[in-house]
C-alpha cells in the first residue's frame, strides 16, 4: 500500500502541475523587476563548453532551448510529441526508416535556410564522430539522407522504440557554418558565436560568467506572442543564499534549484511566486566495481552495494535535507516508462544489517573515494555529508570529495573513484537514453558487467510495440534494482525554483526541463 500512495502522490503531482502551468494566475507584489526589459535566470552551475551534440548536463540543455530549434519535442506532461522544425513525422512499415517533412520558412541566425541539410549535417555527425557525448544514443543510426529539399529520412539497422524521446534533444544546425568551421563552430568568444535558429541569439559570454541573449525578431515561432523581454541572462551563482537574495532585490526574475526551506521563506516575500516542480529525476549513487584490467573493486560486491543501501536512510534525508518526493522503490520514478508498482520495494534502513554484510566481503578498510559535485542538485553537499556519516558508522572508511562539477566530470571520465552521488533525469519520459550511455556503454567508466542487464536493453531498444517495450523494460529494472549497479536510486528530486509575479510564458516538464524560451513579463494587475 506504501509504495501504491506514493506512485499515486507523484502522479496527482504530475497533473497539478501541469494545471499550474497551462492555467493562469492573477498576483501582485511588492517586489519589482529591475529592468522588465531584461529576464535574468541563474541556477546553481556554470557551462563550460557549447557543443549541443557533445554535452548532456541538465542546465546545458535548458540554454540550448534558447539559441536551437529541434525537429519535435514533448508536450509539457510528456504525453505525446509536438512538432517543432518537423512539421509531421512517420516510420516505415519495417520501422526501419523515420521520415521528417519540414517546416519551411526557417532560418538560421546567420542567414542560411533550414532545410533537409541541417537534418543530415546533425545526423551525420554522430556518424562521423562516436566520441560525441551524446553519439552513444544513436548507436542505431545507419544511415541520414535528404530526399528532397524539405524531407529528411533516418535510417536504423533496428526498429527504434525510443527514437522519437531522443530526437527531443538534439538542436538543428547549420550545414554552410559546420562544413566551414566545424566543431569550432560551437565556440563563443569576441569574434565567434554558436548559430541556431532560435529564438534568442547569443551575444556575450565569459567562461565562468554570465551568458546573454538577445531577442531574435525574426524567429519564425514568435506568432502573436513575442517575448516583451529584449534579453536574457543566464547567471550561474552556486551559492543558493545569493540566488534567494538576488530574486528578493529584484536583480534575479528567477532562480532555480533551490533548498526546500528556501522555497518556504520565498513564499512569505510579496512579488515572488514560488514553484515547487514535481519531476522524474532521481538523485543516485554510481558504484566503480572493477579496474579495466579486470581487478575488483570494493564494489564488486553485491553484498558491499547492498550494505551500502541498507547503512543509508534515504527517507530520513530525503525529508530533513533534501526536500524530495520521497526515497527510491524503484530504478526509475512512477512516470517512467518501466516504472512497475507491483514489484517495486524500498531498501529498509538496518545498519546492523550493513555491517553484517560488509563484514561478509573482503572489504579490509581500504580507502572508499566518495566523489560529490558541487551544483548539480538542491544540498547536495548536505546529502552527502549525512551519507558518508552513516556509511562510516557501519565500518566503511570515506574519502569524501567535494569539487566542481567539471572536476567531478573529468575524474569519474578518469575512472578515479569508488562512489559518487549525482542527478539525472529522464528526457519526456524515456529512460532509453540513460539506461544507454549509463549501463549499456558505461560511459561513467564504472567497469560493471552484467549481460542478462545489457540484453534486456537491447531488446527494449529493437522493440516498437509500447506494451511489449515496457514490459522489457520493467524486467530491464527489476534486474537493476535487485543488483544495484552500476547505480542506486536514492530519492526521487522536486525542483524548488522561484519568480517574480509577473513572469509567464514558461513551459516546465516532468522531466526536470525548464524552457525559459517563450518567457515574457505581464505586469501583474
Amino acid at each position: 500500500m506504501r509504495n501504491y500512495m506514493k506512485g499515486f502522490r507523484m502522479v496527482l503531482l504530475v497533473l497539478l502541475v501541469c494545471i499550474y502551468f497551462t492555467g493562469c494566475r492573477d498576483t501582485r507584489g511588492e517586489v519589482q523587476l529591475v529592468n522588465p526589459t531584461t529576464f535574468v535566470f541563474s541556477g546553481n552551475a556554470n557551462i563550460a563548453q557549447w557543443d549541443p551534440q557533445n554535452e548532456s548536463r541538465g542546465n546545458t540543455t535548458m540554454l540550448m532551448m534558447l539559441m536551437y530549434d529541434f525537429l519535435i519535442r514533448p508536450s509539457v506532461c510528456l504525453t505525446y510529441m509536438e512538432p517543432m522544425l518537423a512539421e509531421s513525422w512517420v516510420f516505415s512499415d519495417d520501422g526501419l526508416e523515420l521520415t521528417f517533412n519540414l517546416r519551411r520558412g526557417v532560418y538560421f541566425h546567420n542567414g542560411e535556410e533550414f532545410d533537409s541539410a541541417s537534418v543530415v549535417t546533425t545526423f551525420q555527425r554522430f556518424l562521423d564522430n562516436p566520441t560525441l557525448n551524446r553519439a552513444p544514443m544513436w548507436s542505431l543510426l545507419e544511415s541520414v539522407r535528404a530526399v528532397d529539399k524539405y524531407t529528411a529520412v533516418l535510417r536504423f539497422s533496428e526498429p527504434w522504440g525510443a527514437v522519437l524521446a531522443t530526437a527531443t534533444e538534439i538542436p538543428m544546425l547549420p550545414p554552410r557554418r559546420y562544413a566551414e568551421m566545424g566543431a569550432d563552430m560551437f565556440l563563443w568568444d569576441a569574434t565567434r558565436r554558436p548559430v541556431g535558429t532560435g529564438p534568442w541569439i547569443p551575444d556575450v559570454w565569459l567562461p565562468g560568467g554570465d551568458a546573454e541573449f538577445v531577442r531574435n525578431d525574426n524567429y519564425w515561432g514568435w506568432g502573436n506572442n513575442m517575448s516583451t523581454f529584449e534579453r536574457i541572462i543566464y547567471r550561474p551563482l552556486p551559492e543558493d543564499t545569493s540566488r534567494v537574495a538576488g530574486i528578493q532585490t529584484g536583480d534575479l526574475s528567477m532562480v532555480n534549484v533551490l533548498p526546500a526551506e528556501m522555497g518556504d521563506l520565498l513564499d512569505r516575500v510579496p512579488g515572488i511566486s514560488v514553484l515547487r516542480i514535481p519531476t522524474n529525476a532521481i538523485i543516485h549513487l554510481g558504484f566503480r566495481t572493477c579496474e579495466a584490467d579486470g581487478n575488483y573493486r570494493v564494489f564488486n560486491d553485491i553484498r558491499a552495494r547492498q550494505a551500502v543501501m541498507h547503512a543509508i536512510d534515504q527517507q530520513g534525508i530525503n525529508d530533513a535535507i533534501a526536500g524530495g518526493a520521497g526515497a527510491s522503490n524503484w530504478s526509475v520514478p512512477p512516470g517512467v516508462i518501466g516504472h512497475d508498482s507491483a514489484r517495486a520495494f524500498e531498501w529498509e534502513y538496518n545498519p546492523a544489517l550493513a555491517r553484517e554484510l560488509l563484514s561478509q566481503t573482503n572489504y579490509a578498510g581500504q580507502r572508499m573515494v566518495f566523489m560529490v559535485p558541487m551544483g548539480v542538485f538542491a544540498r547536495a553537499t548536505e546529502v552527502a555529508q549525512a551519507i558518508e556519516a552513516m556509511l562510516t558508522a557501519v565500518g566503511f572508511n570515506v574519502d569524501m570529495q567535494i569539487m566542481e562539477n567539471a572536476a567531478f566530470q573529468v575524474q569519474r571520465a578518469a575512472a578515479d573513484y569508488d562512489l559518487y552521488i549525482q542527478r539525472y533525469g529522464f528526457p519526456a519520459g524515456d529512460p532509453d537514453n540513460a539506461i544507454t550511455m549509463r549501463w549499456l556503454y558505461d560511459v561513467h567508466m564504472s567497469g560493471y558487467v552484467n549481460e542478462e542487464l545489457n540484453n534486456l536493453i537491447r531488446a527494449s531498444k529493437i522493440e516498437t510495440n509500447p506494451v511489449r517495450r515496457e514490459q522489457i523494460l520493467k524486467d530491464t529494472f527489476y534486474v537493476q534494482w535487485n543488483t544495484l549497479a552500476p547505480h542506486a536510486a536514492l530519492f526521487v528530486q522536486i525542483n524548488t525554483a522561484a519568480h517574480l509575479n509577473g513572469i509567464s510564458g514558461l513551459r516546465v516538464r516532468f522531466d526536470d526541463v525548464i524552457d525559459y524560451s517563450r518567457v515574457t513579463f505581464i505586469p501583474p494587475r
